[in-house]
Parts: structure tokens; C-alpha cells; sequence
């Protein structure tokens, strides 16, 4: 481990108190609708909790956060989503658009979310819950309140769209492993398998929920059996799908405009493209950044755009509407470069680099496993940049937009050549003149930050936010969707790889760390409990181990509120800072 400098040889950094709170205010927008006027309804974070509004006027004033409206047609009202202190447990509600007064439609323990209306019975809707096992689709009639299950497969649901006529959906069965569609024809009460070609993903639902993917041109979606990106296809009600657009990079969420081209994303290294298909040519509308939450309405295409300089603006074909999510202070961009790991793998990374020369080095690790650093407002990232560090953002092996074999290449080896990718960051910073290496990471990032201080000897300090202690542990105690991706990813149960799940766990290196280590952890959080952190910080405790760990009670996966965000960023700097 590199020395710290002494306190007179340290450089002075600017204090980041001012640069914390104002990024840290920038909550961006969190789902938003059109209402038949052209009204724009979307719901912002103000004064510790998300309610909706328009640019004129807020309209509701509840507990908890409400999120995702919906236009319900016929009823004349919103469909939303209520959680309260990061739970993810979300209910329904229809709100009244004119007072704001709010119904329950769904208000039980289980997560209910992914909720649409019925194309042709206004009191009709669909959506996906946790309510018998993993997640399934089910409908419900929003004045009668029955629900009918309508999923069959044993893969969680993770999108879904409507026939035009309403008599079918099409959903999406499995996560990013072997996914596949199949369909649901409500009057003969069966689910048939739709699409599933061997060794390939058919999908139509990443960040987004499969709205707009059936139309009267056919049912639009991805696969990747072919060239092992997930290219543009069409399907018949049959089954039989064409390509539509191939060009070896992978492709997200696609969807039909009201003219009959499709509109999708598309992976470009840390930026999600937002793309239009029209007669074979392909248009950019939005370039850079991380694009998501994407509605073709009336022909126009809507989304959310994040960047390095915004945490969520709503935009109008290239024109932001909503600039709720912008910052005022300087961010920076980064920089995109590769380097190579251990066996010659040329790894994908966006760098942030300085005004001045660096006084340390800090390797920020994504979530996921199968995700990506996108181009968008990191603020523990932009916060470290400002006082003094570099920071190197990998996309290791299992990384989303690289085609299908690099995104499997972590499967059965979860903290393997992945972790081995991420100390070669480190080293690449070394390479650079740094010193002094650190790591930072929430959730599956969190893991790799543990796994990065306790079985490698390659960082000085670590941060780790929401981050898996014990692999066996977690699926026993997340939720079961969760559970069942990680043994999904490690190949296995509990029961059948004990000695994998031991040996990729951060809890078995707890003896092995002996650098400082900063945990930060949410008290409600659903997918890594609290007492996956706690497990490690009972064992740093009883050793003696250089460790800070900061909990929020109201809090989830992920540290959103202002005053909470305030004083973890301020701390991750400090901590930082008085270790580099």
C-alpha cells in the first residue's frame, strides 16, 4: 500500500461543499405522460419526495414518491406508481388530473409496477408484480379490482405489449440470459411460446417496459441469434420475423410510431443513441449521453435524457421541455479510451480527467453485472473529479453493449476475469503516474469495490455502496427475481457450487483487508439487505479494520434524497482525500 503524504506535501483541493449541494439537488425527471391537450404530466423531486406536475402547477401533494404517470383514455385520469423510502414496493393510484385527489387501485405489499392501459377498454390494464413468486403478468379491471394472472413461464416477465385489438399480449420472459417471447391470448386463456431461437435473447423491454412494440405492422423486437448483437426484427402474429436493420451493435427498446417506422437505442460505447428506422435509413435524433424511457405519441418522439451535465431532462425530438435534471456547475465529460487486461482484452472505459494534475486515482466500477458506465450525470464521479482525482470507468467483461459473447463471459465467474479486468484500471492509472489508487462502486460495482480491497492487493482504499457481501446470503434474503438472476449468472445454487459461492463472496477475504474502507448502505434496500453490509462491518469491527459506515434509514438501493446524497458525497471525497 502507497503512503499517504504527509499533510504538509498534500496538495490543497477546492472545498467541494457548494459543487456537492448543487448536483446533489439535480434530481432529474422520474417518468412522465402526454395528456390529450399536449399536456406534459411528470413528476419531479421536490423538498424530499417526488410528486407529479406540470411546467405550471403541481398537482399532487402525497406520501411517499409518485412516479411513472400514465394518460388512462376513457377514465380520463393518470395511472401512477407510490413508493415510500426506497422500497420499491409500489403501488397504483389514479389521480384525478384536475384536483390531484388520489385512489388506490393497488395497495398491498408486493411490488406492482410496469402497469398500462387496455388499447380498446379504457377500465382495463395490465401490468407485472412479484404477487405469487417471481416476477408475472397479470390484468386487472380498475373499478371490479380482480386480478387474473396471465403468465405461464418460469422466466421473471420483464416487458409486455398489447395486441392493437387488446384480445393479446406478447411479453417478454427471462432478464438478459436466453430471454424469449411468448403470447397470451386472453379469450382462449393460453400462453404459447412466441419466439425463442436457442443460445440467443429475443427481447423488447431493457430500461423501458415493451410499450409501443405491436402495432398493425407486426410486433418489433431484437435478437441476437444471428450476428450475436442484438439486431432490429419484425414478427408476424404467427412468429415468423425479417431483420429489419443489422449492423453488428446491440439495440434496445425498439417501438412503432405512429407512421410506421420503428425508434430504438443504441450502444455506442458510454452513449445510448436514440435512433429512427424509416424505409431502411437510419436518423439520430439524440447522439450523446444516456437516452431512456422512450414514447412515440402523436408523432413525436419523447424521452429522458441524461448526460454528464444533466440527471434527467424531458425532451421533444431533440428539444428539452422538462429541464428539471440540469446542473449549473461545470461537469466534465469523459473521455472514451481501452486498455488492456490481463490476457490481451481490450476493455472499453470512459476517463475523467482534472483541470490540474491529479492527486490520485480512483477506478469507478458500474452496477449491473450486465450494465454499462453510460455518459450521464455521475455525481460521486463528477465530485471526485472536482477535487483532484482521475477516474477510470471500465466496462469489464459482462458489460451490456458489446454483443452477446463479451456480456456472457462473466457468466459462472462472477468476480473472476472481471474483477482481474478492473485491477487492470487500476494499473492502467498507475501507468499514468498515480500513485495512489482507490475504488469506488454501488451495487454490483459495490461488490467489485469489497471484492477489489479484500481478494487483490491492486487499491489503496475502497468504497462500496450497496454493495453483496455474501453470495449465498443474497439470494436467500433478496427478492426472488434477484435471487434467481445471481444463480442464473453463477451457474448454479447455493446447494450445487458451495465452494464458488465462498470463494467469490467479499466476506471471505474480510481477514485479507487492510486498506480503509468506506461502506455506505440503505436501510430499506430490497435488493442488497442491510444485513448483507452488516455482515462485513461486524467482522471489520472485530478486527480492527480502517472502516467508516454510513447507513440511511430512508433510503434504498441507492442514496437518492438531497440531504442524504449531500452528506454521502461529502463524505466518499473526504474519505478519499484524506487517504490519497
Amino acid at each position: 500500500m502507497t503512503e499517504p503524504n504527509p499533510p504538509d506535501e498534500k496538495r490543497s483541493v477546492e472545498q467541494p461543499s457548494n459543487y456537492v449541494e448543487s448536483l446533489a439537488e439535480a434530481h432529474g425527471v422520474s417518468g412522465y405522460t402526454k395528456t390529450p391537450d399536449r399536456t406534459a404530466v411528470y413528476a419531479a423531486y421536490n423538498d424530499g419526495t417526488y410528486d407529479l406536475r406540470t411546467r405550471d402547477e403541481q398537482l399532487t401533494d402525497a406520501e411517499g414518491d409518485i412516479t411513472s404517470p400514465k394518460w388512462l383514455q376513457g377514465r380520463e385520469s393518470l395511472l401512477a406508481y407510490r413508493d415510500e423510502n426506497g422500497t420499491e414496493q409500489f403501488d397504483l393510484l389514479e389521480v384525478d388530473l384536475e384536483t390531484g385527489a388520489i385512489t388506490s387501485v393497488l395497495d398491498d405489499q408486493f411490488l406492482n409496477f410496469k402497469a398500462r392501459q387496455h388499447p380498446t377498454d379504457p377500465n382495463r390494464i395490465a401490468f407485472v408484480s412479484n404477487r405469487d413468486r417471481s416476477l408475472d403478468l397479470y390484468t386487472l379491471h380498475l373499478d371490479e379490482g380482480n386480478i387474473t394472472k396471465r403468465s405461464e413461464a418460469d422466466e421473471p416477465v420483464m416487458g409486455y405489449a398489447w395486441s392493437p385489438n387488446g384480445q393479446r399480449l406478447v411479453y417478454q420472459a427471462g432478464t438478459f440470459e436466453d430471454s424469449g417471447l411468448r403470447l397470451v391470448d386472453l379469450h382462449l386463456d393460453r400462453d404459447d411460446i412466441f419466439i425463442d431461437e436457442s443460445s440467443s435473447e429475443q427481447s423488447f423491454a431493457f430500461t423501458d417496459d415493451g410499450y409501443g412494440a405491436w402495432s398493425d405492422a407486426g410486433i418489433v423486437f431484437t435478437t441476437n441469434h444471428q450476428t450475436g448483437y442484438r439486431e432490429l426484427a419484425v414478427a408476424d402474429g404467427d412468429g415468423d420475423y425479417e431483420l429489419r436493420y443489422v449492423n453488428n451493435r446491440d439495440k434496445y427498446d425498439p417501438q412503432w410510431t405512429a407512421d410506421g417506422n420503428i425508434v430504438f437505442l443504441e450502444a455506442r460505447g458510454g452513449d445510448r443513441r436514440l435512433c429512427v428506422l424509416s424505409e431502411g435509413e437510419v436518423t439520430t435524433v439524440e447522439r450523446t449521453g444516456m437516452n431512456m424511457d422512450v414514447k412515440a405519441i402523436d408523432g413525436d418522439v419523447y424521452y429522458t435524457h441524461l448526460s454528464s451535465a444533466t440527471a434527467g431532462d424531458l425532451r421533444q425530438n431533440g428539444t428539452t421541455l422538462v429541464g428539471e435534471g440540469r446542473v449549473d456547475e461545470r461537469t466534465v465529460a469523459p473521455e472514451e479510451i481501452s486498455y488492456e487486461s490481463f490476457d490481451g482484452q481490450a476493455i472499453a472505459a470512459r476517463l475523467y480527467q482534472p483541470a490540474e494534475e491529479p492527486i490520485g486515482g480512483i477506478v469507478k466500477a458500474h452496477g449491473g453485472p450486465e450494465a454499462q458506465h453510460y455518459n450521464r450525470l455521475d455525481m460521486a464521479t463528477q465530485t471526485l473529479v472536482h477535487a483532484g482525482f482521475e477516474v477510470l470507468a471500465p466496462d469489464f467483461r459482462g458489460s451490456l453493449g458489446y454483443g452477446r459473447e463479451f456480456r456472457k463471459a462473466s457468466d459462472g465467474d462472477l468476480g473472476g476475469d472481471d474483477l482481474t479486468d478492473v485491477v487492470a484500471a487500476a494499473e492502467y492509472l498507475r501507468n499514468r503516474g498515480r500513485d495512489t489508487v482507490g475504488i469506488l462502486g454501488a451495487s454490483y460495482g459495490g461488490y467489485m469495490a469489497l471484492m477489489g480491497v479484500g481478494a487483490t492487493d491492486a487499491f489503496d482504499m475502497g468504497a462500496s455502496v450497496c454493495g453483496v457481501v455474501n453470495w449465498k446470503t443474497t439470494v436467500e434474503n433478496a427478492r426472488q427475481y434477484l435471487g434467481d438472476v445471481v444463480m442464473r449468472k453463477l451457474e448454479g445454487t447455493p446447494e450445487e457450487k458451495p465452494d464458488l459461492y465462498e470463494e467469490r463472496s467479499p466476506i471471505t477475504y474480510v481477514d485479507d483487508i487492510d486498506v480503509p474502507l468506506l461502506l455506505v448502505q440503505g436501510g430499506n434496500d430490497p435488493r442488497v439487505p442491510q444485513s448483507e453490509a452488516e455482515q462485513l462491518v461486524a467482522s471489520l469491527s472485530e478486527r480492527e479494520i480502517d472502516h467508516e459506515y454510513l447507513l440511511f434509514e430512508d433510503e434504498g438501493h441507492g442514496i437518492e434524497r438531497t440531504a442524504n446524497r449531500i452528506e454521502y458525497i461529502t463524505r466518499t471525497i473526504e474519505f478519499f482525500t484524506e487517504h490519497a
